[in-house]
C-alpha cells in the first residue's frame, strides 16, 4: 500500500515538471508527512490544458449517497481497479498524476516496523499514477482522489509486497488522456519506476504520527 508520502519540492519546480506554467498556482507549502484523508495536490487534464488542483486523499464515487465510503479507497489495486465500482469509471475517463517526491514503507523486523523513506534516486519530484472523482449534493462538493498500487519491484521487496504505481515523465499526457479508455492501453501506462531509479532508507520512528510534518522525517536514522 501506499498510506504517507513526501511533497517537500518547490511549486515552482512542480510546475515546471508537470507543464503546468499557464496554470493557477496554489501557494503549496512542503509537506514531509502527507497522510490519507488530507487535501493533496492532483494533475489533471482540461479542455484549456492541465490543471492543478487540491482534492482529498480517499476518493468517494460521484455515485456515492454521501462524502465517504465503509472502506478505505486512498490506494486502487492494479489488478481489480478497472472492474471495482468505485474506480472502474475514473479508471478509463479520469485519471490524475499525483505529485511526490518520496513515500514511506514500514519494515516488520523481529515483530518492530522499521519505516523507511523511498525517493528518486536524483531527489526529483516524480508522479504517482492517480484516479480522481467529483461528489456533489445540494449543499456542498467534494474533489477526491486515489492511488493506484501495484506489486512491489526488486528494491520494494524486501520492505513490502506492494508499492504506488510511478507514471515515467513521457507518459504523462497519455496518463492524462481522456480519450485513451482502452484498459489495455492504460494498463502500459503503469510502469512502475525500475528498481535502479530509486533508493530506500531506514528513518525515525519520528515519522509514525502524522502530526510530525518536519525534514526531521526524512533524515536519515542514525
Amino acid at each position: 500500500m501506499c498510506g504517507r508520502f513526501t511533497l517537500h519540492t518547490p511549486e515552482s519546480r512542480i510546475r515546471e515538471a508537470f507543464h503546468l506554467e499557464h496554470a493557477e498556482p496554489l501557494g503549496l507549502a512542503p509537506r514531509f508527512n502527507i497522510a490519507p484523508s488530507q487535501d493533496i495536490p492532483v494533475v489533471r487534464d482540461t479542455e484549456t490544458g492541465p490543471e492543478m488542483v487540491l482534492a482529498r486523499w480517499g476518493l468517494v464515487p460521484g455515485w456515492s449517497k454521501e462524502p465517504k465510503t465503509r472502506y478505505s479507497t486512498i490506494n486502487a489495486r492494479i489488478e481489480s481497479v478497472a472492474e471495482k465500482p468505485t474506480y472502474r469509471t475514473p479508471f478509463r475517463h479520469r485519471r490524475c498524476l499525483i505529485p511526490a517526491d518520496g513515500f514511506y514503507e514500514w519494515q516488520v523486523v523481529n515483530g518492530h516496523k522499521i519505516p523507511h523513506y523511498i525517493r528518486m534516486r536524483d531527489g526529483d519530484v516524480f508522479a504517482f499514477a492517480g484516479l480522481w472523482d467529483h461528489w456533489e449534493d445540494k449543499e456542498k462538493s467534494l474533489e477526491s482522489c486515489s492511488i493506484i498500487v501495484m506489486p512491489a519491484n526488486e528494491l520494494m521487496q524486501p520492505l513490502h509486497e506492494r508499492m504506488p504505481a510511478i507514471i515515467a515523465p513521457a507518459h504523462y499526457d497519455l496518463w492524462l488522456d481522456p480519450r485513451i479508455t482502452d484498459k489495455d492501453e492504460i494498463m502500459q501506462l503503469l510502469n512502475s519506476a525500475p528498481s535502479g531509479a530509486l533508493q530506500a532508507y531506514p528513518v525515525s520512528p519520528w515519522v509514525n504520527l502524522p502530526k510530525h510534518d518536519d525534514e526531521r522525517c526524512i533524515q536519515p536514522a542514525v
